[in-house]
């Protein structure tokens, strides 16, 4: 990788990204790269930062919003970074393994507090970069050690401390391609009290929220003081509000679902109208949870 023919492999490779996105939207990338190894992603990066190419990371796809049409820069998909080690006090996941995969045997694989967190979707590299989760826990709560490529094309490891991942937002967030991460095992964990967990959880799940609907997830952050974005939209009569084939979920209002071929733009005027009804009516400004790349 980083050759001249590299580039023009990755330029032939590049496709729609609607067809890798939750949210079923997305243009065409200038390149597209697919490293396997550590070693691959470094040199991706390596080349792209030589070469002046702007470079993004797609993990699942499933906390993002894309412009349609022609996107300028390079994007690495971490699809093919797949590994699983099961060792005596941690379980290591490549990046591009399944998230709703590994909290599904949660439980089985003794890791703790994760089986709160079904209904998630994506892959490993993303929610880590995130810190994926909700009301029955985060990611961050069985995080062990992250292995990623920073912004030089140097691999390195960081065990993961206090304040290193927040609300939706973590040090690995913009500044590095996370390539796997390992998660805590406690040999004497309560299997079946986490298997409850996963089913309380995901019965949860399916009763409030679009589970099968195509979206990105819960577009805005909860506002400070322990405020729901979703309530507040709700209370401001968003529900079933659309723009085009995009549309305020009836179920749950922090979700805009693609319903009928909806557009980029679709999505996007509809976000600012949500936007501009809540800070009208309430004086919340809402900040963007999805991630947007135009």
């Amino acid at each position: 990788m980083g050759s001249a023919a590299d580039f023009a492999d990755a330029r032939a490779r590049a496709a729609a990204l609607a067809g890798r996105t939750s949210f079923r939207i997305g243009g065409v990338p200038e390149l597209l790269f697919e490293p396997s190894t550590v070693a691959e992603v470094a040199e991706v990066v390596v080349a792209c930062k030589a070469a002046r190419v702007p470079l993004r990371v797609l993990g699942g796809g499933c906390n993002l919003l894309v412009a349609d049409g022609p996107l300028p820069g390079a994007v690495l998909a971490t699809t093919r970074l797949r590994h699983e080690r099961v060792l005596d006090d941690r379980v290591e996941v490549g990046a591009g393994g399944s998230f709703p995969g590994l909290v599904s045997r949660a439980a089985e694989l003794s890791i703790p507090t994760l089986s709160g967190c079904p209904g998630i979707p994506g892959q490993v590299g993303g929610v880590v970069a995130m810190n994926a989760g909700g009301r029955f826990g985060y990611v961050a709560d069985a995080l062990l050690e992250v292995f990623a490529v920073d912004l030089d094309g140097r691999p390195f490891a960081r065990v993961v401390e206090p304040g290193d991942l927040g609300y939706r937002t973590s040090v690995f967030l913009g500044a590095a391609v996370v390539v796997a991460a390992s998660f805590r095992r406690d040999r004497s964990l309560d299997r079946d009290a986490e298997r409850r967990r996963f089913l309380e959880a995901s019965a949860w799940k399916r009763s409030t929220q679009p589970m099968s609907a195509a979206s990105a997830g819960c577009v805005f952050k909860n506002p400070p003081g322990g405020r729901s974005a979703g309530a507040i939209i709700d209370a401001a009569g968003l529900k079933g509000e659309r723009v085009g084939g995009a549309m305020v979920s009836p179920v749950h209002a922090n979700y805009i679902v693609n319903d009928a071929d909806a557009t980029f733009a679709d999505v996007e005027a509809l976000i600012g109208r949500v936007r501009e009804r809540v800070a009208a009516t309430t004086g919340v400004h809402l900040e963007l949870e999805v991630q947007v790349w135009r």
